[in-house]
């Protein structure tokens, strides 16, 4: 499956990449399928564009903000179909305002709370055992 992330920072890396997560029917659905015909490789995602309704695929509720480090939002952004219409998520201008600030705030408390080491690194760190 691929994961695909929305945001990352280089302060972070990959342990607090975040990226918007679906609800349909109050939970996060799994992954969503493609149909490419023969073969043992299903292509499958997570992306939030890809809950759509389409081809059979879960239709998304509403949105929130996730991290890589498994902390989830707890505010709900409902998507509003009547806007989005019969475009493809992908197409359809969405606002993430929300979800991105929700992950900004969770990225906040991380770095508030994440024990900070001295630099420059005190020489005997640097050094190996044997020398």
């Amino acid at each position: 499956m691929l994961v695909e992330w929305d945001w990352w920072t280089v302060e972070f890396g990959d342990a607090h990449a975040g990226a918007v997560g679906v609800l349909v029917a109050g939970g996060e659905p799994g992954p969503v399928y493609f149909d490419v015909g023969s073969g043992s490789d299903v292509p499958s995602t997570s992306h939030w564009s890809a809950y759509d309704g389409r081809a059979g695929r879960p239709r998304v509720e509403a949105l929130r903000a996730g991290c890589a480090c498994g902390w989830r939002g707890a505010a709900e952004y409902p998507l509003n179909w009547a806007t989005v219409g019969d475009r493809p998520l992908y197409e359809a201008d969405v606002d993430l305002t929300g979800p991105l600030v929700d992950w900004n705030a969770h990225l906040s408390l991380v770095r508030d709370t994440a024990a900070h080491c001295p630099s420059p690194w005190p020489p005997c760190w640097s050094r190996s055992p044997s020398s």
